[in-house]
């Protein structure tokens, strides 16, 4: 990751060396006023003028592979030996996001998103459990997906400075609960394999309405852009499953620069912050009946979700006709500090495609 961090750092300062000053071209491809190369991943990142319109989609791709304690990575035998008979695998996410953004003034702007997700998990059991490798079918294996439209996002940005190349918005927006937290899928346990509730971390939706503040910087120098971007998830309350999720936090920062008329490219770093799941996970089972001792899966204890991660963000915007634009980021994990048992975070990708007019 070291070296990864020295060719982005050298790539841009070659690029805004490389060209004269430029005008970056804006983010969505259209007429908005104020300048960025922010990645594609970056939701709300600027402002647009009275009356423009803006449509968005999305489709990010989030691999999970291996299970951590803390900041150290450990084995599903580690995982079996902390007395649980599940360890989880390897997670992949998929995300399908269509957002769009209205003008009713140059100082508001109103964003409205949903998105379609797919969760699949993949676990082992522990050899020594017997009885559960027999209700699997005599298989120490097994598989999760949940499918199912997200909670469906509404905010509102308000411009609060515009100094020339210095620009400060801020973004006032709620969750609301169209996800359901009610996904089941086939499940070994007491009577073999059957339909069964879900942990939350598989499941489309929060259950609660979130408040979501965030706060957006803008910079333009000779030949480049920057961008500092920080944001909030706050549950308001417990879901009919009696559990929330944690509270969470991001702070992304970028810089990028434009070498060709049609193309931008972006590097920064993101951090995350989320806290632990609160509540009990009703209908999620967390105490097998054998052996005794022992729990189930790390999934359904709260102290298992959360924690914080630094990643590296490398990002293209190409515009490829007028008013359009395709963006693509990579994000990679330099360092993560997970909360109790869980797994960590390997990549994400986010593919995005805009159109404004």
């Amino acid at each position: 990751m070291k070296s990864y961090l020295i060719v982005s750092a050298a790539l841009l300062g070659g690029l805004a060396h490389a060209s004269d000053p430029c005008d970056c071209f804006p983010v969505c491809g259209c007429g908005h006023d104020g300048p960025s190369t922010a990645p594609i991943s970056v939701m709300g990142d600027h402002l647009h003028v009275k009356g423009e319109w803006m449509f968005s989609l999305r489709h990010m791709y989030m691999d999970m592979d291996g299970m951590y304690a803390g900041s150290n990575s450990v084995s599903p035998a580690s995982v079996h030996a902390a007395g649980y008979l599940v360890s989880p695998t390897r997670m992949t996410m998929e995300m399908s996001m269509l957002g769009a953004m209205y003008a009713p003034s140059d100082d508001l702007t109103l964003m409205a998103m949903i998105s379609y997700i797919q969760s699949d998990m993949d676990h082992v059991i522990d050899p020594g459990a017997g009885m559960l490798i027999a209700a699997n079918a005599g298989n120490n294996t097994f598989g999760t997906r949940s499918v199912g439209v997200g909670d469906l996002k509404l905010t509102a940005l308000l411009r609060l400075k515009d100094e020339g190349r210095h620009q400060l918005h801020g973004g006032f927006g709620i969750s609301l609960p169209t996800g359901s937290i009610s996904n089941s899928d086939i499940l070994p346990g007491p009577g073999g394999r059957l339909s069964r509730q879900l942990p939350a971390a598989m499941q489309p939706g929060s259950g609660t309405f979130d408040l979501l503040p965030s706060l957006t910087y803008l910079y333009e120098g000779d030949g480049w852009t920057g961008g500092l971007q920080a944001r909030g998830v706050f549950r308001t309350h417990e879901n009919h499953h009696d559990y929330r999720l944690g509270h969470r936090g991001e702070i992304d920062a970028w810089a990028g620069c434009q070498p060709l008329s049609w193309l931008s490219v972006t590097s920064g770093l993101g951090f995350s912050w989320d806290g632990e799941l609160e509540g009990t996970q009703a209908d999620v089972a967390q105490v097998p009946p054998m052996p005794p001792g022992r729990i189930t899966v790390p999934t359904a204890f709260g102290e298992n979700h959360g924690g914080m991660r630094l990643d590296a963000i490398l990002g293209f915007n190409l515009q490829i006709v007028e008013a359009q634009r395709i963006g693509v980021d990579l994000r990679l994990p330099l360092w993560q500090d997970l909360n109790g048992h869980r797994l960590g975070q390997d990549l994400t990708a986010t593919l995005g495609w805009t159109l404004a007019f």
